[in-house]
């Protein structure tokens, strides 16, 4: 899993299923961790969202490493 920091509370991660973005932090409303299903910050959307949301990043890397 490749880690690249976007911007504060906001992160690409490659894994061996592809490519997805998280924000979290400060860089949302309820500072839930909250993953998207597309390759770049401008594509995010509540279409390509994980529908789950994380208390830490921590919390939402495990849970994508496990699906």
């Amino acid at each position: 899993m490749k880690v690249t920091k976007l911007k504060e509370g906001v992160y690409r991660i490659k894994d061996s299923k592809g490519i997805f973005i998280v924000k979290g932090g400060f860089s949302t409303d309820n500072k839930k961790w909250i993953a998207f299903d597309c390759e770049t910050l401008d594509k995010c959307s509540d279409k390509n969202n994980w529908g789950v949301s994380f208390d830490t990043f921590k919390q939402l890397k495990q849970f994508a490493k496990n699906n």
